[in-house]
């Protein structure tokens, strides 16, 4: 294992990278502090309950949830030394948590060279798209078989497409891919989606894509556009990325060409998308199978200057008819904040007691709780959305909200 550049030598003085997307400065702990958690990463001992370290905290399910813990590049290399150094079995640790943690792109090298694990969780991280390469690269030269990495509120800028498609070339078992608020922009996505579009070409389709909090605007939809079209992708959550009608349009467009039932969820929150454009939307992804539709708010909208989606009074009386016209499966559809009041709702109300298929709607404030309660009693037996496995993984028990589409993780 090659040594990892040095931390600071004063330890008040704050890692590099922290500026990007708000992220705060870290000041990364005493390398003794580790000891405890090196210790019980190189005994290979599984946790047979919840394990609190000086920094850390190990799970059954096999997170190692080190977000917030101050452990700066040193430290990570230390913990991924620990971890290839274990003795003999199955590792304790499958999901390596490592957000906010003042990684840098040494950091987060040394990680993705030594931590044999499933998912790689580097958000916040101050890690730029070249750093983001050199993880491709140590994936692709390792037999590990990684599903996730999650690189949310990490500067990769323009070159975050090219070193995105370099991940998706080389984690090979790759299912999940974060992308949330890096940068990235509308030309940076048709990189992205050629790689996409390429491995699932190959049989290699990746699963779920978060790359909401981006500056795409409606051009950065043509891309996505396409992988919808091509069944490429089984989720797709573009929040809070200033898609507009005119990206909608693109969007629903797609689903109105694509394999019926590959996209399962999609979350537009937050995209400024007018009525007109957010009911086409619904239509389409009702008839394309779409299970769960977003069009609602998500919690960074106003720190990301992101404009609320909007259903007015005709676009609610489309929204009830295409999901009460036929058998569908679009069963959780997110209003909120879409500035739905009453008398929307009472479209929706109108047709739903006779539609064949039951959606639960979520709704906001304004609405009488009379009319949500009657639309509740309608979907009482639709079971809540479950959580994919590689959303469950990157749960962490030092960040204070928990995975919620692509909003914050």
């Amino acid at each position: 294992m090659s040594e990892p550049e040095p931390e600071p030598k004063s330890e008040t003085e704050p890692a590099s990278g922290a500026k990007f997307a708000g992220v705060p400065p870290v000041v990364p702990r005493l390398v003794a502090e580790l000891e405890p958690l090196l210790d019980w990463l190189r005994g290979g001992r599984p946790a047979g309950e919840r394990l609190d370290f000086t920094a850390g905290t190990a799970l059954p399910d096999g997170r190692l949830d080190l977000c917030k813990q101050g452990i700066g590049a040193q430290g990570a290399a230390l913990v991924a030394e620990a971890l290839s150094e274990r003795s003999e079995g199955p590792s304790p640790v499958r999901h390596l948590l490592l957000g906010t943690d003042g990684l840098g792109d040494e950091g987060a090298a040394a990680v993705s060279a030594g931590a044999a694990v499933e998912t790689l969780y580097l958000g916040c991280n101050g890690i730029t798209a070249g750093g983001a390469c050199r993880i491709a690269d140590n994936l692709r030269a390792s037999p590990r078989v990684v599903t996730g990495v999650w690189l949310k509120r990490n500067p990769l800028g323009s070159g975050g497409g090219q070193a995105a498609a370099e991940l998706i070339e080389a984690a090979r078992s790759l299912r999940t891919l974060d992308l949330v608020q890096t940068g990235l922009d509308a030309a940076g996505t048709v990189v992205l989606a050629d790689a996409l579009l390429a491995a699932a070409e190959n049989g290699r389709r990746i699963e779920r894509l978060f790359i909401g909090g981006n500056p795409l605007g409606a051009d950065g939809a043509v891309p996505l556009a396409a992988l919808i079209v091509a069944g490429a992708i089984d989720e797709l959550y573009v929040s809070a990325a200033r898609l507009g009608d005119g990206g909608a349009l693109r969007l629903a467009a797609a689903l109105e060409r694509a394999p019926h039932g590959r996209l399962a969820r999609l979350s537009v929150a937050s995209n400024g998308i007018g009525p007109g454009a957010a009911a086409r939307l619904v239509t389409a992804a009702t008839a394309a199978g779409v299970t769960l539709l977003d069009l609602g708010r998500v919690r960074a909208a106003a720190v990301l200057g992101a404009a609320d989606n909007r259903v007015d009074l005709t676009a609610a009386e489309t929204i009830a008819d295409a999901l009460a016209s036929a058998e569908h499966r679009l069963t959780h559809l997110v209003l909120t904040h879409t500035g739905m009041r009453s008398r929307e709702a009472h479209r929706l109300l109108d047709t739903a007691p006779s539609a064949v298929t039951a959606t639960r709607f979520v709704l906001g404030q304004g609405i009488a709780t009379s009319v949500k309660r009657r639309l509740e009693a309608l979907s009482a037996h639709v079971p809540m959305p479950s959580v994919p496995a590689d959303v469950a993984a990157v749960r962490s028990v030092h960040r204070t909200a928990p995975p919620d589409g692509d909003d914050d993780r």
